[in-house]
């Protein structure tokens, strides 16, 4: 993956009537039946990941399921963030298949994509690797991987592949991320992986086409590390820029 723009800088919003010079990011919202009650469902989206965003300079924008917005919503969007799920649960069809229509339009176009927990897998899965869903590691009632039922705090360090772009944002400290999932991504894809857990679980994915591709199956939203923050600035500041080509590689 080349992580050098030679791209002009994006010069205030495309978009007429949005009258902002911050790059635009949509943000995936899982849905949420209450009680099965379809009548009653909801989207659902931890905050922090709109003010890591916002923090890195990006215009965070949540976005609905629905499919017959999805033209306008992606000609909206300079960058396209896949957020996580439910650990160990799956979420929604509809869901799914919005994003995989997000991620394959992103990648057909250079479009900066970025993919958390869920979102990495997802883009892995693209990209033609698999989802595990039955490692020991992972269905273990409490293990490195989900420690605790939410990823405030640091849970296991990662071991950085040299030559990843990884290894230029992690800081002086040894690279420690949080942790809360219980499906994983296997190896063989279109994709570099570029970080592990100590016990082999994939931690780290970049696409290897043009353009900004990364996937982490840690939660850099919660921001607990020099590394989480370079990683919203890097995407953010990717999504600030135009591809002068239209690749060939989803």
């Amino acid at each position: 993956m080349k992580w050098t723009c030679t791209t002009q800088d994006r010069q205030g919003s495309h978009v007429p009537g949005l009258p902002t010079t911050r790059p635009v990011v949509l943000i995936t919202a899982d849905i949420i039946h209450a009680d099965g009650l379809t009548c009653e469902a909801a989207y659902s989206v931890r905050a922090n990941y709109a003010e890591a965003v916002t923090e890195a300079g990006g215009l965070a924008l949540f976005i609905p399921c629905e499919p017959t917005q999805i033209d306008e919503a992606f000609s909206l969007a300079d960058g396209v963030l896949i957020s996580g799920s439910v650990p160990g649960a799956e979420v929604s069809a509809a869901r799914l298949a919005f994003e995989n229509d997000l991620i394959a339009r992103s990648l057909a176009v250079g479009k900066p994509l970025l993919g958390v927990c869920h979102g990495m897998q997802l883009i892995g899965e693209h990209l033609g690797g698999r989802i595990i869903r039955d490692s020991p590691a992972l269905v273990a009632e409490r293990s490195d991987h989900i420690p605790r039922p939410t990823a405030e705090a640091v849970a296991h360090p990662i071991i950085v592949s040299q030559g990843s772009v990884l290894t230029e944002w992690i800081g002086l400290a040894r690279p420690q991320v949080n942790s809360i999932h219980r499906h994983a991504l296997s190896d063989g894809g279109r994709y570099r992986v570029v970080a592990r857990a100590h016990d082999g679980v994939v931690e780290a994915i970049e696409g290897l086409g043009p353009g900004f591709c990364l996937g982490v199956q840690w939660h850099p939203e919660y921001r607990l590390s020099e590394l989480d923050r370079n990683i919203f600035s890097a995407f953010v500041a990717h999504c600030n820029v135009r591809p002068a080509a239209i690749p060939d590689w989803a």
